[in-house]
């Protein structure tokens, strides 16, 4: 269970990174595509109520792109500290080997 920790560590880092990218890509998506759909609903029933709501589509796109962006920057560079400790072990342990001779 505990052998070969430093890869382990470091197959870790990469699936967290794959699993923030993924999910910041599903996220930025998502407001882009769910402010759409709101912006035409506030709207459509704001004048039905005497409100002028404009909400633009543009923005919601624009925050979508800047989540997406955002969040698979920080995703990929947060796997660093995690994927760096596992090879530092892996490192440690040949060294180790490599003294034990």
């Amino acid at each position: 269970m505990f052998k070969n920790i430093g890869h382990k560590i470091k197959v870790f880092a990469k699936i967290l990174c794959w699993i923030g990218i993924i999910c910041s890509v599903l996220f930025g998506v998502m407001v882009m595509f769910g402010s759409a759909g709101a912006t035409e609903f506030v709207s459509q029933y704001g004048q039905q109520y005497g409100q002028h709501v404009v909400i633009s589509g543009g923005f919601a796109i624009f925050v979508g792109i800047v989540i997406i962006v955002v969040g698979v920057l920080a995703s990929w560079i947060g796997s660093f500290m995690t994927y760096g400790l596992g090879q530092l072990i892996e490192n440690t342990e040949e060294i180790k080997k490599s003294l034990e001779k």
